[in-house]
């Protein structure tokens, strides 16, 4: 055992945040981690469900009783208030709170144990927003993990139907909102599905797959935590790397709104790159370079949009806002009487600026990452008939287009991308193979979500010993193979109990007791 070793104070505690839209099966998810970590891990299962332990703590006694809308939709309300009032990863912290005082309580009731080395993981049901995540990664660093729960909207516009009796139109109404409110303290299931850990789907929209979506659920679940649990033997899926390699890609792009990444392959062998950056002559992207005289890596002047100092895209767009509210403000003086203009022309250049204007992509100078990808194949002579698309992000309308005449097969993407027109303009040629709708009359695109490791764990979980875990052994000084116990096993990404503070004061004395 190393000296350090000694001293640390590794707790065996995971806890498990859920991500999911509206009208997702986590109440499924949730049983099934809960049954695997029991009979699989030998893990007591502690749930935090969020609406019910610390939103319906808020909600006032309401007039009448709510049916299933108003009471998803009041508690939506309460969530926002309560992230406007405090801040945006408020809930973040009551959860901490609650998992704190579980832990009491399991003490108080076994006085001689240490609560830190109990079998313990917590599941949150669920998150809603990018900094709750970000403080729970805070506050529990290696022992949170994310999984984010992928079903078609048709799936979870059905299952609000069927399961909660809410009428289609308002089914409609909450998954809108939910995928992601203008409002910074809002529901942001969307920016926060895409941070995951490990991505999992499940769609019981087709009644004759019977409960084979949830046996792969099981399975999927079980694998990741094999995976957590330093199963030395699995190893990365060709869909795993190859996204982990389009992630890989997007961190080079420069551009000032988002990182988008792009792989094509076929065959499992990758066959072109691309991210999301400004165009340059001869083909390709801008890269920085190493200036010989300096020393200096550098950036083109006037090559990418932060050497320019402003995003085309947006100026172009407030231009737009700019001019139309002109015409618009020409007629209202000549037709509304003068004390009621300012407030009428106030409330038209909001509505303006939160119209679907500000959705518009085409006067942006970068070149998108799947167009990336697909230009690398054609400067070098690469077919992309039959080739699948890994992407970061939910393909736009302007990129689907190109992808489809591209003859590529099958889209594999991350994040979901709420924006995108892809499936309304191109249903003819692309099919959403998950919900239900396997057979065609023609063979078609099929975009599907991915499943496996997210990115942000890549390395640590699957390398042997560069990632910040615990290093990995297969073999015995004997060379045979050693065999893991999932009974036994300890998180592959210890949580250590001390601050660096104690940590330091407890090295002094321990280095004191070896002199």
């Amino acid at each position: 055992m190393r000296l350090l070793e000694q001293i640390q104070k590794v707790s065996n505690e995971l806890i498990i945040g859920l991500v999911g839209a509206v009208g997702s099966s986590l109440n499924i998810l949730t049983a099934t981690l809960t049954d695997l970590l029991e009979t699989e891990f030998a893990y007591d299962v502690e749930i935090i469900t969020v609406s019910k332990d610390i939103l319906a703590q808020h909600v006032d006694e309401p007039a009448h009783p709510l049916n299933a809308f108003e009471r998803i939709y009041r508690y939506m309300d309460v969530g926002n208030q309560l992230r406007h009032d405090h801040d945006t990863d408020f809930l973040a912290l009551q959860i901490a709170r609650l998992i704190a005082k579980h832990r009491q309580a399991w003490q108080a009731q076994h006085p001689d144990q240490d609560a830190s080395q109990r079998r313990v993981a917590y599941i949150i049901d669920s998150l809603k927003h990018e900094a709750e995540i970000q403080a729970l990664r805070q506050i529990y660093t290696n022992g949170f993990f994310q999984l984010s729960l992928y079903e078609s909207k048709t799936a979870r516009h059905s299952s609000l139907i069927q399961h909660y009796g809410i009428s289609p139109e308002s089914a409609r109404i909450l998954i809108e909102r939910d995928e992601g409110e203008a409002n910074a303290y809002g529901q942001h299931t969307s920016e926060a599905f895409h941070l995951a850990d490990y991505f999992l789907k499940l769609d019981k929209y087709n009644p004759e797959q019977s409960r084979q979506p949830e046996l792969e659920l099981r399975a999927s679940c079980l694998r990741f935590l094999r995976i957590l649990f330093a199963d030395p033997y699995i190893t990365p899926t060709f869909n795993e790397f190859a996204t982990y390699m389009s992630f890989t890609a997007s961190v080079r792009s420069a551009d000032l709104s988002r990182q988008v990444g792009a792989v094509i392959a076929r065959n499992n062998t990758i066959l072109a790159v691309g991210s999301n950056d400004v165009p340059k002559f001869q083909g390709g992207t801008y890269w920085p370079y190493l200036d010989d005289e300096t020393g200096e890596v550098r950036d083109l002047e006037s090559g990418r949009d932060f050497m320019r100092g402003f995003d085309a895209n947006t100026i172009e767009k407030n231009k737009i806002i700019d001019d139309l509210f002109q015409q618009l403000a020409e007629v209202i003086d000549q037709s509304v009487e003068q004390e009621r203009t300012a407030p009428l022309k106030l409330q038209i250049q909001q509505i303006l600026k939160e119209s679907k204007i500000k959705k518009i992509t085409e006067y942006g100078r970068v070149v998108h990452a799947e167009m990336d990808a697909l230009l690398s194949c054609s400067r070098s002579n690469i077919s992309t008939q039959g080739a699948t698309l890994f992407v970061t992000t939910f393909p736009c309308h302007n990129c689907a287009k190109h992808i489809i005449s591209a003859g590529i097969e099958k889209v594999v993407f991350v994040e979901p991308y709420p924006k995108s027109k892809a499936l309304m303009m191109h249903e003819d040629s692309i099919m959403q193979k998950w919900e239900g709708r396997e057979a065609a009359d023609q063979p078609k695109l099929i975009f599907e979500p991915f499943v496996g490791v997210g990115a942000r764990s890549f390395v640590n979980l699957f390398s042997v010993s560069l990632g910040i875990g615990r290093k990995l052994k297969r073999k015995s000084k004997d060379g045979y193979v050693l065999q893991w116990d999932g009974k036994t096993a300890q998180p592959r990404l210890p949580m250590y109990g001390q601050s660096y503070h104690e940590l330091e004061q407890q090295i002094e004395q321990l280095l004191k007791d070896q002199n």
